[in-house]
Parts: structure tokens; C-alpha cells; sequence
């Protein structure tokens, strides 16, 4: 029995180390085979510093796939406070290139443990000095900016908040979720136990992934015609906006606001009375006389009027008790007319009798199908609906106003130009687009933003006439400012009163030049606003004539 009891212990205890074996087994296979790579990056992290130069974030392109950010290039200096023996030394040898006092790097390396940025925005000449020094812990680094350095689209593009990564406008907010990713690019260095910089290693980029790779944002901008479209803009207007369409497609080929702004910089347009952020081209405005297009359509469309029906203009009209005076009443006006003629001269005293005649009803109602009233969601938070006024609310004297785009009536220059577009397009309305599509890093397409249908808002007869007002205003009208060389135009201009002066007493306008060119086979529908900038005709429509003389320059 004895044998037996002998033979159970030392079974047991067998088992017992087997246990044991199995166990530390089983452990040394956990830790080298299934946490091996977390370990390793443990490891690896107390041997690695990095400086992140950049949190990855989705282009945005033109319609050519041509980019529109992260196109312009600077240089940040990066310290290593853990490899640089003597701060002070290094503090005087970079205190030029960085434009900093030494003392504020001295205090800047005692407070920072960790790697950081000393400075961005180092041109190449003081980054390549820097460099040379061959300080260790110290080294300039090629990043680049979010925004180019011409501030082009900067309305469109919108801005991002730094800190967080993310678009606070524009189509970097309206597309944030598809822009924004957690990976961030980093320059690092591999250090021994000392921390200093292991020899022949040097300072590596490296992509610290996320979750989610970044995506692109291709738009219906076309990088080239939004530029020619700018560089007027610098020349001619220091307040107002752009919009060029693509008549048929309602595609937004440029858009632009002045002034303008530095994404990369900010700072520098808070508290500015001129508001640079602001978004004029989706703003709204009175927008005067070329309100007069939906008035004539719908006075044509509705059987009220033809284009050879005859008025008297005398420079003024009476409605009520209140007296509209024409842009030439100290002429006496321009006398008998016909309807085609006073879209032409731009006739206050015809539009208003022929809006009473047309009534409050049919005028709201065109306005609205004109897409007046209301956004036209080209995704853009900032958009502006503008204000039509109801019908039911208004006296005789609101519509007299509302009938020469004045008054309570407010249209941005995109909805401007969507109208022209559906005069252009036979009476047929389609939606404006800013977005063609979004795309994976890979280039493989995410969604596509289609065309919308068109929605038919005048006859095609009524269209074809309201073309050929448009065309007698820029050939012998207020609008022969904006008659290029070679190409035939045709428009309306506008110049919408704000109720205000200047010091001379003299009425501040806004002016407006609402057209499209060439007149047959129209490829542009442009429309010009200058805030404040007194006369559509002698300011807005030679504006226009330059834009389309550079649109269509060989």
C-alpha cells in the first residue's frame, strides 16, 4: 500500500510541474507571439521622440482634378530638447533665422520636456541655414500649407480650426467628415537610452495611422477660369463677388468674394470693418434693376405685356402718394418707348406700371420659381436664402419697389446668376452644383453628385425674347459697358440703392451686372456685384467685359 500511496504523490506532483510548464508556456507564447507587436511598439516608443508637422486631411480639387489645397510649401523649425547639450549656444545661433529673441527659446526648451515646434512659416533661405548648423536636436522641416499662398476660392474652400482639425467653413466644414482622418505625419528621431539621436539614423518621416484614411473633394470650380476671374477682381473691386455658371448644367465653374482672406492666418481678419469672411457671392442684396428679367418674364409669360407695347417715361411715376423717379429723371426721362426698349434703358417708371398691371400674385410667384426666396443648396452652411416678400403683405408702394429690385426684396449673386442661366437655358431651371463627387485616397469614386433635372419656368418663346432684351441692353442700352472685343454679350445692369450716403449727400448703390456671353452658343453666364459701387452700367459692366475678354483670350 505503501507503493501505491508513493506512486499517487509522485503522480501528482508530476502533474503539478506539467501544469507549470504549460503555464509559462502558454505565457511565453502570449507575449511572443500574440502581444509581440504591441511590446515592440512600447519598446520602440521609449526610444522614439516625434514632432507631428501635419494632421493628414483630404484635398479639395477642381473639376480637373487640379488641387486647390495643400498646394504651397513652408518650413517649421523642430527642437529635441533631450538631445541639445548647450541651450543658450543654440538659442543665439537660431535667434535670427526664427526671428525670435534667444531668451524666449532658452525659456520655451526648459518648459518643453517633450519634443515641439519653435516656429512655422520659415522661408527656405533661413531653413536651410538652420540645417547647416548641424546642431543634434535641432532641424528644419519641409511642410505644407493647407492654403496657397494667392488666397484662391478662399470663400468656397472655407477655413479649418487648427487645433482640432476641423472645417469651421465652406467645403471644408460642409465636408468635414469626409476630409478630416485621424492619421497625423510626424518627424521622428530614434534615440538610445542617453536620448540623444543614435548615429546614422537621423530624422525620419513617418505616417502615424488612424482609423480612417483621408478622402477628396472634387468641385465644378475650374481652377483656371476662377483665377482669371480673380485677378479682374484684384484689378477692379475692392468689395463684392463673382459667379460664373455653366448655364446649362448650372455648374459653378468660379466663385469668388472680396475681400479676401488667409486660411493660414485668421488672425489677421478678426474685427475688420470690411468683414473678409464673409461670403458675398452667396450673400444677400437688394439686387435693383436686374430684377427687372423676372418682372419682364413674368409680365410676357402672363399675356401682360408684348415686347412692342408702347409707354411714356416721363423720368417719374406716381403710385399713390409717392413719386419713383427714374435713373435720368433730371432728363426727362426717356419719353415714349417701347417694352423692349425700357428693359434696355432700364426704365424704373415702365417696370412699375407694368408690375401693377401684373399684380403682387404672379410677381411672387415668378420670383419664387426663379429660385428667389430660398437657398439653393449648393452645400454651403453660409448660404443666404435671401427674402421675397408675400404677396398678401404688400401695398401698392411695395410693389412698385419690388418690381425695380428694390424695397424688402434679397437675392445673392448665385441666385442672380441661376436666373440668368434659366433665360439662357430656354426658360429651364437647373439647380446650381458646386460638388461633382467625393473620392477615396485610392482615386476610386465614393458618390457622385449628378445634375439635377431642369424645371421648366417659362416658355421657350418667352425665353427667346427676354435673350433678345438682354442682347439690345449691352448693344444700345445701360449695359454697353460690357461690350468685349470680338465677343457679343448680352445683360442687364443694376445698381441697387442701400438708403444710405456719402459725405457729399450722394446715394451709395450697389452695382450689378447680371449677363452671359456669347450671345449665341452661350458658354459663361457671369454676374459682377460691386458693394457700393455706386452705377451697374459705368462700374459692374466693364468689370464683366474684362472677365469675359480674359475667359476667352487664346
Amino acid at each position: 500500500m505503501g507503493v501505491f500511496l508513493f506512486r499517487g504523490r509522485l503522480a501528482a506532483l508530476a502533474f503539478f510541474f506539467l501544469c507549470g510548464w504549460l503555464l509559462l508556456v502558454g505565457k511565453l507564447f502570449h507575449l511572443q507571439v500574440l502581444e509581440n507587436k504591441k511590446l515592440a511598439g512600447l519598446a520602440l516608443a521609449q526610444r522614439v521622440q516625434e514632432v507631428p508637422v501635419a494632421v493628414a486631411r483630404g484635398d479639395i480639387l477642381d473639376r480637373n482634378g487640379q488641387a486647390l489645397t495643400n498646394t504651397s510649401l513652408h518650413y517649421s523649425v523642430l527642437l529635441f530638447p533631450g538631445q541639445i547639450a548647450n541651450k543658450v549656444e543654440t538659442a543665439e545661433s537660431l535667434s535670427s533665422y526664427v526671428q525670435m529673441p534667444a531668451r524666449q527659446i532658452v525659456m520655451q526648451m526648459q518648459e518643453f520636456s517633450r519634443p515641439f515646434k519653435l516656429k512655422t512659416d520659415v522661408d527656405a533661405v533661413s531653413a536651410g541655414k538652420v540645417n547647416s548648423l548641424g546642431v543634434p536636436g535641432v532641424v528644419a522641416v519641409e511642410e505644407r500649407l493647407r492654403y496657397g499662398f494667392n488666397n484662391q476660392a478662399a470663400h468656397v474652400l472655407g477655413y479649418i480650426n487648427a487645433s482640432d482639425n476641423r472645417g469651421m467653413s465652406g467645403i471644408e466644414q460642409a465636408f468635414d467628415s469626409v476630409l478630416r482622418t485621424q492619421q497625423v505625419e510626424a518627424v521622428a528621431a530614434l534615440v538610445d537610452g542617453g536620448q540623444q539621436l543614435i548615429p546614422g539614423l537621423g530624422y525620419k518621416r513617418i505616417i502615424l495611422a488612424g482609423d480612417k484614411p483621408p478622402a477628396h473633394v472634387v468641385l465644378t470650380l475650374d481652377s483656371q477660369v476662377q483665377r482669371k476671374v480673380e485677378m479682374v477682381m484684384d484689378r477692379r473691386m475692392k468689395t463684392g463677388a463673382v459667379v460664373v455658371l455653366q448655364p446649362y448644367t448650372g455648374e459653378i465653374l468660379a466663385m469668388a468674394s472680396r475681400p479676401g482672406f488667409n486660411g493660414n492666418d485668421l488672425a489677421a481678419c478678426l474685427n475688420r470693418p470690411d468683414a473678409p469672411l464673409l461670403n458675398r457671392a452667396i450673400a444677400g442684396f437688394q439686387p435693383g434693376s436686374v430684377f427687372k428679367v423676372v418682372v419682364a418674364a413674368a409680365a410676357l409669360e402672363e399675356g401682360v405685356v408684348t415686347a412692342e407695347d408702347m409707354f411714356y417715361d416721363p423720368g417719374y411715376i406716381d403710385v399713390g402718394k409717392l413719386r419713383f423717379k427714374g435713373w435720368n429723371f433730371d432728363k426727362g426721362g426717356n419719353g415714349r418707348i417701347s417694352f423692349m426698349e425700357a428693359m434696355a434703358f432700364s426704365s424704373n417708371p415702365v417696370f412699375i406700371e407694368v408690375g401693377l398691371k401684373l399684380g403682387a400674385d404672379h410677381l411672387v410667384d415668378y420670383a419664387r420659381k426663379f429660385g428667389f426666396g430660398s437657398p439653393t443648396d449648393i452645400g454651403l452652411e453660409a448660404e443666404a436664402g435671401g427674402n421675397v416678400p408675400d404677396a398678401e403683405d404688400m401695398f401698392p408702394g411695395d410693389l412698385a419697389n419690388m418690381a425695380i429690385g428694390q424695397g424688402q426684396l434679397e437675392a445673392s449673386p448665385l441666385q442672380v446668376a441661376s436666373m440668368i442661366a434659366t433665360v439662357v437655358n430656354d426658360g429651364v431651371r437647373v439647380t446650381p452644383r458646386l460638388v461633382e463627387k467625393t473620392i477615396a485616397y485610392s482615386g476610386t469614386t465614393l458618390r457622385k453628385f449628378p445634375v439635377a433635372a431642369g424645371k421648366r419656368i417659362i416658355t421657350k418663346g418667352t425665353a427667346a425674347q427676354l435673350r433678345t432684351m438682354l442682347a439690345a441692353t449691352t448693344k444700345n442700352g445701360t449695359g454697353q459697358g460690357a461690350l468685349a472685343e470680338k465677343i457679343e454679350t448680352a445683360g442687364k445692369t443694376g445698381s441697387a440703392e442701400t438708403g444710405r450716403t456719402d459725405a457729399s449727400g450722394k446715394g451709395i448703390n450697389h452695382a450689378w451686372f447680371a449677363g452671359y456671353a456669347p450671345v449665341k452658343n452661350p458658354r459663361y453666364v457671369i454676374v459682377v456685384l460691386v458693394e457700393e459701387g455706386r452705377s451697374g452700367g459705368d462700374v459692374a459692366a466693364p468689370i464683366f467685359k474684362e472677365i469675359v475678354e480674359e475667359l476667352f483670350e487664346k
